[in-house]
């Protein structure tokens, strides 16, 4: 899957193809075409990995007693190669929804998912209300911005930079949020 990523990340959706996977990987296609049909389910594939692997990251974050919705958010910044290869596949699969219906739920899909985890996180333990779902939506969309921008144009958008900016668009939306 790290080739498909690389793939991704260094061509992009519309010149990505399982040839070049197989080129990357140093196999055939026979290999890439015996597990995955299609150029779609390669991408879901990666996307799929993507997710785990952001899985992982916030559950390590959850599972500290000090977390913070800002630290949680933080996890997902395009700081590095490899997160930034993460989130190219992110952007990947948001275009290929655009022509794909199923893609298109699926994306949806995560997203509510991730509005409705973060929601509960701002609820703190009470029923989430729609503050806290208009809150979580608010967020989201700052981190997604943030993360757009870095992963493509990351001489611009330093890790420095990247977390400045999302505590200078989170500390307002928190604070409103805890009044």
């Amino acid at each position: 899957m790290q080739c498909a990523f690389q793939v991704l990340a260094r061509d992009g959706l519309e010149s990505f193809a399982m040839r070049r996977v197989a080129q990357e990987a140093g196999c055939t296609i026979g290999l890439i075409n015996h597990w995955f049909s299609s150029k779609e389910d390669l991408v879901t594939a990666a996307w799929n990995e993507a997710l785990e692997r952001e899985n992982a990251r916030s559950a390590d974050v959850l599972s500290t007693d000090a977390f913070s919705v800002a630290s949680l958010l933080a996890r997902s910044l395009p700081i590095n190669e490899a997160l930034r290869q993460e989130a190219l596949v992110w952007l990947a699969f948001r275009a290929l929804s655009l022509s794909n219906p199923t893609v298109r739920t699926a994306c949806r899909r995560r997203f509510a998912l991730g509005r409705r985890m973060l929601g509960d996180l701002l609820a703190n333990g009470r029923p989430r209300s729609r503050q806290d779902e208009i809150a979580a939506e608010t967020m989201i969309a700052a981190m997604e911005g943030i993360t757009i921008m870095a992963a493509l144009d990351p001489g611009r958008w330093s890790a420095q930079r990247q977390r400045q900016a999302l505590k200078a668009l989170l500390e307002p939306l928190l604070a409103a949020h805890r009044s």
